[in-house]
């Protein structure tokens, strides 16, 4: 309870900010600029059928790339960061190739994949996977050498040194990493469903509403508003999970013994 109510502190705090700089924009300026959370969120209930449709597209989208980025970027980086001689040979290749925006290689991915929904979830995957990915290896290259020494002593098999001690060192660092990511992962949500493939209309995701409603101002802020809130949702998930997951970090307060 205490942690909704600060949740619910900074959502009126950031409503009193927005409201103010509506307000200034609109003295400075002389005619409206920005709209306020009232009209916003009325505009937004009168089309709540609309975003809603929007939202579920859009966090359809997020949740499938955010899930196949883990899946793949996980295990991958675990492998390369524990093992010492592949992180020798592949260390460099993922440094090489993980600056790269992917929507870079748009042309290329447009040829081998089409311009639908595929080449949309594949660029927001591209952009998690490579944060996924370098987290877990780097967790991985800092698991202390007793723990490994000890399982091993114990007989433990290649399985179960990942299983009781890989993946516990390194959950947390890749939960985090999660967390992190979840801003770029709406950005490249936004991106993908203005920027790439077809956009069949404003149903078809937030980002689309956004852009298909440039001049109903607070429509578009509607759409806005939604995906902050997709991207508070999964922030919220991935930190129950981490709860969950990893108790012993929550066991006391920040900075207790």
């Amino acid at each position: 309870m205490r942690q909704l109510g600060r949740y619910v502190l900074a959502f009126l705090v950031l409503l009193g900010a927005w409201w103010l700089a509506s307000w200034a924009l609109h003295l400075a300026h002389g005619r409206e600029v920005l709209p306020t959370p009232a009209q916003t969120f009325s505009e937004g209930l009168q089309n709540i059928g609309l975003l809603a449709r929007a939202f579920a597209n859009s966090a359809w989208r997020f949740l499938l790339s955010l899930a196949i980025a883990f899946s793949l970027g996980v295990p991958l980086g675990l492998v390369i960061g524990f093992q010492r001689r592949l992180h020798q040979y592949l260390s460099p290749l993922v440094h090489l190739t993980y600056p790269i925006p992917p929507v870079a290689l748009l042309m290329f991915l447009y040829m081998a994949f089409g311009i639908g929904e595929a080449v949309k979830v594949l660029v927001v995957v591209a952009a998690l996977f490579f944060q996924v990915l370098v987290a877990a290896q780097g967790a991985a290259r800092q698991i202390p050498q007793t723990y490994i020494t000890s399982v091993r002593s114990a007989g433990a098999n290649a399985w179960a040194l990942y299983r009781h001690v890989v993946l516990p060192a390194t959950l947390p660092s890749v939960l985090t990493a999660a967390r992190v990511s979840v801003g770029l992962g709406i950005t490249m949500v936004y991106i993908a469903e203005t920027e790439l493939g077809l956009r069949p209309g404003p149903e078809s995701g937030l980002g689309s509403l956004i852009d298909h409603f440039t001049f109903r101002t607070e429509l578009a802020l509607a759409g806005v508003v939604g995906l902050a809130l997709l991207g508070l949702a999964s922030y919220a998930g991935l930190e129950l999970l981490d709860r969950k997951l990893c108790r012993w970090r929550h066991l006391g307060g920040h900075g207790e013994a």
